[in-house]
């Protein structure tokens, strides 16, 4: 399929006047602020981290005249947005989407020169397709919604339990995206296995819809309200109708421009290990022995990143509190190589859902055509745990034998080519922030404040859409408080 622009034509269908205006807008916003502080002799702006949320804080600084080093730990640019540029298809490890919804980060495609491209529709996703394999067992979607053994609540038979979970939720109180920091939703900052219990949901429903949790190892550790929030983003983005897309040759692609368009190049393998701040500014120390002095700084760091990082004087108790313990998504996938297509053999599809160790299993046909060159099998919270300590070859041999008792053709026809475990890279601490029960109400109104000269984004700061628009709005609204000063 061509590539579409990465901003759609005014005249398509669902793109409103205001949508391109506020795209437009996210840019143009830091030319409001004058360049004096820099004529003033103000040293730099250090940004920690180049991810997204630091090179759009350092992309806006430098529009405004301001001065920026950016320091990245890793080898690699992008943070948790990381295409597997050597695996066939290119598959996304990180950053998967970008939504129609995302119009900051639409914005930065089109000001960077990027185009998108819609995922294509392939033939072997779709419910008609799905495969379940429940309790040993494989059934297709139509099956499974008419089998006695299907403990899910009548409502939601004909679901598989990961979708069940927010219908069963339902209606959701907030009446709005960005109204779960309200403090009058507190209440909902609870375990959700109580509320489902409390609904009538059976021990075997819920043990079937604790596999594959996205926002927590359990739905005991999976605050309500969080899963709430996530209905509301997903509604929110609704909003603006069109495919999902990526950037074309990755979405990889997008934190590399952004980096190219500074004029001074991000310092790679400068992990920071200190900062101190006093009235004249601040000072960084990195663990490959040098040292950055700076006017402010930006720190884009997951949570448990952050902890690791030594301040002086001390960040305030609340928020050195939340970096400590904040619970952050544990995600693994196994990405595999399809020598041979071997759900063809019985007509299927390898579009899966299981309550086995592979949990999900997602076609990367990005082309459409029914032939992808990768699968991608998905785990989600406690289900990682099994993965953890295994080597390569026995992660590899686990996945052909799972595959197999589902697909008996399926023996020989992959290979295990690349693991992602976001929880045991230290430098992100897991994928996303996955507000345990409490951890909203304690924590989130810490986590964006600035703290003297020290301001503060990342996903986990976001206040309204999650994930890559959260980064990219956050790293601009930290930049616009600096310009502001």
């Amino acid at each position: 399929m061509p590539p579409v622009n990465a901003l759609p034509s005014p005249k398509s269908p669902g793109v409103s006047r205001r949508y391109l205006l506020q795209g437009a807008a996210a840019w143009l916003g830091a030319a409001a602020f004058a360049p004096s502080l820099q004529a003033q002799g103000e040293g730099p702006v250090l940004v920690l981290g180049a991810g997204l949320a630091g090179l759009a804080a350092a992309l806006r600084l430098q529009d405004a005249g301001r001065q920026v080093l950016v320091l990245e730990a890793a080898a690699r640019l992008g943070g948790r947005i990381h295409t597997l540029d050597k695996l066939p298809g290119r598959p996304e490890t990180g950053g998967t989407q970008i939504s129609n919804g995302y119009v900051r980060t639409l914005a930065l495609c089109q000001r960077l020169g990027l185009f998108l491209e819609p995922n294509a529709r392939s033939p072997l996703f779709g419910d008609a397709r799905m495969v379940l394999f429940v309790q040993g067992r494989r059934r297709s979607l139509e099956q499974w919604a008419a089998a006695d053994d299907n403990p899910l609540p009548a409502a939601v038979k004909a679901l598989p339990p990961d979708r069940a979970l927010a219908r069963l939720l339902a209606p959701n109180p907030l009446s709005s995206v960005g109204a779960w920091r309200d403090p009058a939703h507190s209440a909902l900052d609870i375990p959700t296995l109580g509320p489902l219990r409390e609904r009538g949901v059976s021990e075997a429903a819920l043990a079937l819809l604790d596999v594959n949790n996205a926002f927590g190892d359990t739905l005991a550790q999976t605050t309500l309200l969080h899963l709430h929030y996530t209905q509301a983003n997903l509604t929110e983005l609704l909003k603006t109708p069109g495919p999902v897309r990526n950037v074309v040759g990755g979405n990889q692609r997008l934190p590399e421009a952004m980096a190219a368009a500074l004029r001074t190049a991000p310092r790679m393998n400068s992990r920071v290990q200190a900062v101190e701040q006093d009235a004249s500014g601040v000072l960084v120390h990195a663990t490959d022995g040098s040292r950055h002095r700076g006017s402010r700084l930006v720190c884009t760091l997951p949570l448990p990143a952050l902890a690791a990082v030594r301040f002086t004087p001390a960040l305030p108790a609340r928020l050195a509190e939340a970096a400590a313990l904040a619970a952050y998504a544990k995600v693994t996938q196994l990405h595999l190589e399809v020598i041979e297509p071997f759900w063809e053999a019985d007509g299927s599809s390898p579009f899966l859902w299981s309550d086995g160790p592979l949990e999900r299993v997602f076609p990367q046909d990005r082309e459409g055509n029914g032939r992808p060159p990768t699968l991608t099998a998905w785990i989600n919270g406690a289900g990682t745990q099994r993965w953890d300590g295994l080597d390569d070859a026995t992660a590899a041999r686990l996945v052909e034998a799972e595959l197999v008792r589902i697909w008996p053709s399926a023996r020989g026809a992959v290979r295990l080519l690349h693991r992602t475990a976001w929880h045991q890279d230290v430098l992100a601490g897991g994928a996303w922030i996955n507000w345990a029960p409490g951890q909203i109400s304690r924590f989130s109104a810490a986590l964006g404040p600035a703290v003297g000269r020290l301001h503060f984004a990342g996903e986990h700061t976001g206040r309204r859409l999650r994930g890559i628009e959260a980064a990219v709005e956050s790293g601009e609204r930290a930049a616009d408080e600096i310009l502001a000063a």
